[in-house]
């Protein structure tokens, strides 16, 4: 498999690094030995070509090439080749032979392992022999000892660049493998100890993974993988459920799903869920199911809008404050009661709704009173907003959080002169 795009041009470029210095080094030994030999301007030229101006153009190939990785990758062969023919026409000398075929062996196995070095070897041999079939076998295995002291440095500074280099590979390589560790150890953690439940499907809506919360739901046998996912879901959920899963699956788009579901002890509990599509590899995608348990939620939503439709309901006034006196709701008894709209006195204090019949030390004291005992109750004087003077009879209870801290209050009066029945509601 290629190396994505990335990692291809750092490869092209740490080349590109590895294989100027060498080229360039060898142009010293190769050169020595040449002008021991009184060899021609021509095979001077080849010389400069070949190791000074080649690495230049390979590399440009491969950095041009749509597929710089595999481009870089068969300039090792096409290096191989070269030297091999360069071995040949100098006469196979020991030292210079042994460097080239070194560096070329060890370049190809590092980038492509044993078959890289057998391919680097039969291009070394096609190239050593093609030469030889065009200008002849002519072995000279000596040379003078500055050309071996030559060849043997740069054959132990290209050996120990090249471990270099494959060691701050390695370095790098670790230090993802230990951050990619990391990440799946705090996912992991995520996973198992969220209350969500976690799964991944398929496009069939199959079980691919299930987080550890489902075991808090369902039985282990439900959540075998390959399993329905869905085969515990309210009926009337079920084939919605599949059709959005599949849809998900095919398009990649993210979805919303409101399901109810029957948990091992047969309870029915219903979870709010987004479907997301896991886009790394060709449609139809795995997808992510996310569930958060919402059915607390909902029987407090359904409570609540019980207690708000009795209120509503009361021929009582209501009216909740929170505990600095500003007013949180009141009823429609409320309203017609005193005459104000209900979004003329929401957010506004309580204070600003008194009719200014009573001074300031009653409601001080009477809620001294609630403070000291929870609860007031008494029957004063009330203007309406139109002016009008009733009588009404009041109380005033406070509500308190675990803590004994008053958070609101509730005031509940009606018109003293009303009939009450014995249970102190009005009656007609």
């Amino acid at each position: 498999m290629l190396l994505q795009d990335g990692v291809g041009l750092e490869l092209v470029r740490t080349n590109r690094a590895v294989r100027t210095a060498a080229f360039a080094y060898s142009v010293l030994p190769i050169g020595l030995y040449l002008w021991n030999r009184d060899s021609g301007i021509g095979a001077w030229a080849l010389l400069l070509f070949q190791f000074l101006v080649y690495p230049q153009l390979v590399y440009s190939r491969a950095i041009r090439s749509a597929r710089p990785a595999q481009a870089e990758l068969d300039n090792l062969f096409l290096d191989a080749a070269f030297l091999g023919a360069w071995i040949a026409f100098l006469g196979f000398p020991v030292w210079i032979m042994f460097g080239l075929l070194a560096a070329a062996s060890l370049n190809a196995a590092v980038n492509r392992g044993w078959q890289g070095l057998a391919l680097a070897l039969a291009c070394m041999a096609a190239g050593a022999a093609l030469w030889a079939a065009v200008g002849g076998f002519n072995p000279t295995l000596e040379t003078s000892p500055a050309v071996t002291l030559l060849c043997a440095l740069g054959s132990l500074a290209y050996l120990s660049a090249v471990g270099v280099v494959v060691w701050r590979q390695t370095r790098r390589l670790a230090a993802t493998r230990d951050e990619l560790a990391a990440s799946e150890e705090r996912y992991r953690l995520i996973a198992e100890n969220a209350d969500d439940l976690v799964a991944m499907l398929d496009q069939e809506g199959r079980w691919l993974y299930t987080s550890p919360s489902y075991e808090r739901v369902l039985a282990p046998e439900a959540l075998a993988l390959g399993a329905d996912a869905f085969e515990h879901l309210h009926p009337d959920d079920a084939e919605h459920a599949h059709r959005v899963i599949a849809r998900a699956a095919a398009t990649g788009k993210p979805r919303a799903l409101a399901l109810r579901l029957v948990d091992s002890e047969g309870r029915m509990r219903q979870y709010r869920s987004h479907v997301r599509a896991v886009t790394t590899s060709p449609p139809p995608y795995k997808v992510i199911l996310v569930s958060q348990d919402v059915t607390d939620l909902r029987e407090s939503e359904e409570k609540m809008l019980l207690a708000a439709h009795a209120l509503e309901g009361m021929t009582e006034a209501i009216m909740i404050t929170a505990a600095d006196g500003t007013i949180v709701t009141v009823n429609r008894a409320f309203c017609e009661i005193t005459g104000h709209a209900r979004d003329d006195v929401l957010g506004q204090p309580e204070k600003a709704i008194r009719g200014g019949l009573l001074p300031p030390e009653f409601y001080e004291e009477a809620y001294a009173i609630v403070q000291r005992e929870g609860y007031w109750s008494g029957t004063s004087w009330a203007r309406r907003k139109n002016g009008s003077v009733y009588r009404e009879w009041r109380s005033v209870r406070a509500v308190k959080d675990p803590g004994a801290r008053t958070t609101h209050y509730v005031h509940v009066f009606y018109e003293a002169g009303t009939p009450r029945n014995s249970a102190g509601q009005a009656v007609s």
